[in-house]
């Protein structure tokens, strides 16, 4: 410590050691310590003060406050000296200027005292910079867990509720203190069983994270379909500190995907499945019955006399009487069955596990017969008969085209025996048409595509 500076310390004659002895303390402080006289000007520094502001001890002898500190001029500092003498001591933040112009944030404690008869400020200063980064970074991280659009849920050790942000509550309906301290199993809905959610823990405890498509329920009682991601926060010791949940709500993109998908597999009439399902199905189900060695039945179905119907009534009583007839023809068949309708007055039907037996004929007949009763269209009745090709897997054929192929044969084979009336598949059964047959099913094997 310069004798210039102790000097003015103490007037009174310190003793070597004392001075020696306040040195050594001050200089070992990592904050910043200055004395300031009345007219705001440094008496002593130490050497905390004199790298933070990149002097040396002399130079700093000759500052006032005003040359360090671009908040104060000669005028406010003597206003300040003011304040801090009526208070006794003040804690405040302002800036510090350093000799090459670094301009960084301090936190100030100032002390008013007096020693002999001179007026003192102590002031110790610590540099902020730091901390004011980590707040404003934890500000700015605040702003975003409040102002995300998507929902995050964070929960405690005991997975107890502790955070939700804005989007968490527009999208669920809760608020915080509705939640608080509460398990999120308050918001499962029925839609999962309980081994999903064993599953979904056990993978979040064992690799920290876990992603998937979760359905909950709103507050109103609503079902709704979430994009989640759940993570772990781990104390050093491997200990469980946070649960966090993000998730984004996908209940309009799942119902607009549902509604692509409806639209092009089922028929917009019926809302049976359409060719396109229809053929998809009849592959599965053909390799089902393969590898169980089954057997497997198709139905064909032609409404007969359908376009008279169109002609004599119009085309929206002839869609009522498909939609009848589609209602029909499931009232005769199994729950396992399918039944389709591939364009048209054109259905077919899906028996698995079922060969040539007593129940195809039955459920060929009952078919038959449904189709056979009047339409109530309005003010109007119609009537149609049906005929039904029935053809086998493996008997008649291996794969779709073939038994697309039979079963059509075999409908113009139970039109020829006169109508509402089914027939089974043969070799020799409409060999006219077994072409122009072929050449239909094919068309709608590879139209499967479309809609």
């Amino acid at each position: 410590m310069p004798m210039n500076m102790t000097e003015q310390i103490m007037r009174r004659g310190g003793a070597p050691l004392d001075v020696e002895f306040l040195k050594n303390v001050f200089d070992r402080l990592v904050d910043s310590v200055y004395w300031l006289n009345r007219e705001g000007r440094v008496i002593y520094a130490n050497e905390a003060a004199c790298r933070s502001l990149e002097c040396t001890c002399e130079e700093m002898l000759a500052y006032k406050v005003p040359d360090f500190d671009p908040n104060f001029s000669e005028n406010s500092w003597l206003t300040h000296w003011q304040k801090v003498k009526a208070l006794g001591s003040f804690t405040m933040q302002t800036l510090h200027l350093s000799k090459s112009g670094r301009i960084f944030p301090v936190e100030v404690s100032i002390n008013y005292f007096v020693y002999g008869k001179n007026e003192f400020d102590c002031v110790i200063a610590r540099d902020i910079s730091a901390r004011n980064h980590l707040e404003g970074s934890m500000s700015f991280a605040a702003d975003i867990f409040r102002m995300s659009n998507e929902a995050i849920m964070v929960t405690d050790d005991n997975n107890h509720i502790v955070e939700v942000n804005q989007a968490f509550e527009r999208i669920t309906g809760y608020t915080l203190d509705e939640l608080f301290g509460k398990n999120p199993s308050i918001l499962q809905s029925e839609i999962h069983d309980l081994a999903f959610y064993l599953k979904m823990w056990h993978e979040i405890r064992s690799n920290g994270t876990w992603q998937g498509e979760v359905c909950g329920r709103r507050k109103n009682g609503e079902i709704f379909v979430t994009w989640i991601t759940f993570s772990l926060i781990r104390h050093k010791d491997g200990s469980v500190f946070r649960h966090v949940a993000q998730f984004t709500d996908i209940t309009e993109k799942k119902k607009r995907e549902e509604e692509v998908w409806q639209h092009a597999n089922f028929h917009s009439l019926t809302n049976l499945p359409n060719r396109r399902l229809f053929v998809d199905r009849l592959e599965q189900e053909i390799k089902k019955a393969n590898r169980a060695e089954h057997q497997l039945t198709l139905l064909f179905i032609d409404l007969d006399e359908f376009k008279r119907i169109n002609d004599q009534f119009g085309h929206e009583k002839g869609d009522r009487l498909l939609v009848e007839a589609a209602r029909r023809i499931g009232l005769c068949v199994r729950e396992t069955d399918t039944v389709a309708h591939i364009g048209g007055d054109e259905f077919t039907v899906i028996l698995p596990k079922l060969g040539r037996s007593p129940d195809v004929a039955r459920i060929a007949q009952a078919i038959v017969h449904e189709l056979g009763g009047p339409f109530e269209l309005g003010e109007n009745t119609g009537f149609v008969s049906a005929s039904v090709g029935i053809a086998l897997y493996p008997a008649d054929a291996q794969n779709v085209l073939g038994l697309l192929n039979c079963a059509d044969r075999a409908m113009y084979e139970a039109k020829k025996n006169g109508r509402n009336c089914y027939a089974y598949f043969s070799d020799s059964a409409n060999p006219d048409n077994a072409h122009s047959s072929y050449e239909k099913r094919r068309s709608i094997y590879l139209q499967r595509e479309e809609p």
